[in-house]
């Protein structure tokens, strides 16, 4: 199995424990050595996910000094913060940032995908769709053909993008939300948790609602 370091210690990352303990059921991969984060736990604080102990290893500061190869995934729902977490750490040239792609899910062999992407079970991935660095898809997200995916971006928990949609870098997709085939979504973009997009979205904004209407930006 390869190794791999964690980096926060929020939900996101507790949840990406439980899907590597549920891939390595099936295939044994990945080897968690421990987590990371700016906080530091509390006297007798610890990560517990099923049976297993996740053992804290320190602060970023961890990582920066560290002087072999590494694998780390980012564990951040956040767009910004994964953002500033990942330029942070990429001062240490001995951390790789593996894609991780978990249980159940399906992607097609002409998907193009950057580094540090995090695909979570029950995804899927249809043919020619083109996927940024550090794209976080939870849990039962799709991607139709030829979609677009920029940098940083997040898709909730069953987020459906229909064909040829076009998201910009550092957007993030609320639970449930669909988007119909071939809008564009700029970058820095929010909708809201149920919307359904029907037209293009403009950058810098939050959009809500069926149809989704843009209420800030």
């Amino acid at each position: 199995m390869e190794h791999i370091i964690l980096v926060g210690s929020g939900g996101c990352m507790r949840e990406l424990v439980w899907q590597i303990q549920e891939l390595n059921k099936e295939c044994p991969t990945w080897q968690i050595d421990g987590y990371v984060d700016a906080r530091v736990p509390k006297e007798g604080e610890v990560c517990v996910v099923g049976t297993e102990t996740i053992p804290f290893l320190g602060t970023d500061e961890y990582l920066l000094a560290v002087q072999e190869q590494v694998n780390v995934a980012v564990c951040v729902g956040s767009p910004a913060l994964r953002k500033k977490i990942v330029h942070g750490l990429k001062k240490n040239h001995c951390i790789h940032f593996p894609n991780m792609v978990l249980g159940n899910t399906r992607i097609c062999a002409d998907v193009q995908m950057g580094e540090g992407c995090i695909v979570s079970m029950d995804c899927r991935i249809s043919t020619n769709a083109r996927i940024g660095n550090f794209v976080f898809l939870n849990t039962g997200s799709m991607i139709c053909h030829d979609g677009s995916i920029g940098d940083f971006t997040t898709l909730s928990p069953e987020v459906k993008l229909a064909g040829n949609v076009k998201v910009g870098r550092e957007s993030e997709i609320g639970l449930g939300a669909k988007v119909i085939q071939g809008i564009t979504i700029g970058e820095n973009v929010v909708i809201g948790a149920g919307s359904v997009v029907a037209r293009d979205i403009e950058a810098n904004c939050t959009v809500v609602g069926v149809p989704a209407r843009k209420i800030k930006g």
